[in-house]
């Protein structure tokens, strides 16, 4: 009887505690289409695949005061031709504050709107199989731009199990109304399992990009005109080699938008990239890309974009199609999401 009394006097406290916080709410549902028609040598890059989904990521939580408070929810996929089951769902479960232009989050929390890497670094398919950071993000930021630190832990040392993590920090420095400097940098460790198997090693890989550009869009009638330079660069060693392997080369990349229709190109020259999270196309040297894009839907709260896209890797012409769409409801998107655009 005493335990019935204590359990119902804690679900009452608990309830009329979130009764007097501000409730949020966040739900996503995202549809996603990437279709990669590649070919011939860039088989040994990148896998010629298409890839067919929706994710539904809904999120419950409180704000205990005006800078802080707590979300949990479930963030899941599904495979168009899976099994229901086919895909573990993420757990959302996560400390959030904001204050003054810094940003703390701790926990489970979604990737998206957070991260803007290079593919080069990051590869896009991410936000569709691997949506969260689990671990830690803070960012400062003022007029004179942003600077954000992050960890996103993915793996605890097991038998079948390796430890594993990824940390880095990215940001952009003003220079002037039009001119920004844009830099990015992560390490990727994974250990080795619990027992250490033979022939099982340790990995180290990293990956950076210095870009300087310029945004003109301001001057224009243009949705966005924006272009950036500089360099790219990574490097590995898989221990017991004693010898970290560089690689770098040049970067260039434009935006070009007028209304709904626009272009996204870049070029890449130099090393093979050699990056554990990247695009694996930047592992030729010698790669570029350009997507016709169109924007189908935009308002307040759908986000989407179809694209027509044709890659150059060594010479050979290669192409894929994609499309997204997304759908955000909740007070949570607004008070999070959007103070956290770039």
């Amino acid at each position: 009887m005493l335990k019935k009394i204590i359990l119902s006097s804690l679900i009452i406290f608990t309830f009329s505690s979130l009764e007097a916080q501000k409730l949020n709410y966040f739900v996503e549902a995202s549809h996603f289409l990437d279709n990669r028609e590649y070919s011939g040598n860039s088989d040994k890059y990148a896998i010629s695949q298409t890839m067919l989904g929706a994710r539904l990521n809904g999120m419950l939580g409180a704000k205990i005061d005006s800078t802080q408070g707590f979300m949990a929810g479930i963030n899941y996929l599904y495979e168009y031709g899976d099994k229901i089951d086919g895909n573990t769902p993420t757990i959302n479960l996560f400390y959030h504050y904001q204050k003054d232009g810094l940003t703390g989050l701790l926990g489970s929390f979604p990737r998206r709107g957070l991260l803007d890497y290079p593919l080069a670094l990051l590869s896009d398919t991410l936000d569709n199989y691997r949506p969260n950071i689990q671990g830690a993000y803070v960012e400062t930021k003022g007029s004179w731009g942003y600077e954000n630190f992050w960890c996103d832990w993915t793996g605890r040392q097991r038998s079948n199990v390796r430890e594993s993590f990824l940390a880095g920090f990215s940001g952009r420095i003003k220079l002037s109304q039009t001119l920004f400097f844009d830099h990015y940098f992560y390490m990727y460790h994974k250990a080795l399992y619990a027992g250490h198997l033979e022939d099982d090693h340790i990995r180290d890989n990293g990956a950076f990009a210095l870009l300087l550009g310029a945004d003109f869009t301001r001057y224009t009638n243009l949705r966005e005109l924006s272009f950036k330079a500089g360099a790219l660069g990574c490097y590995d060693r898989d221990r017991p080699d004693p010898k970290l392997h560089f690689w770098a080369g040049g970067f260039v990349q434009a935006h070009i938008y007028a209304n709904k229709i626009g272009v996204d190109a870049s070029y890449y020259r130099g090393g093979k990239l050699k990056v554990a999270n990247g695009d694996g196309l930047y592992q030729s040297g010698n790669y570029g890309r350009v997507d016709f894009a169109y924007i189908p839907v935009e308002n307040k709260y759908v986000s989407s974009r179809a694209a027509i896209c044709f890659h150059m890797v060594n010479g050979a012409l290669l192409n894929s199609q994609q499309l997204s769409l997304i759908l955000e409801l909740g007070a949570f998107c607004k008070t999070y999401h959007n103070k956290m655009s770039k």
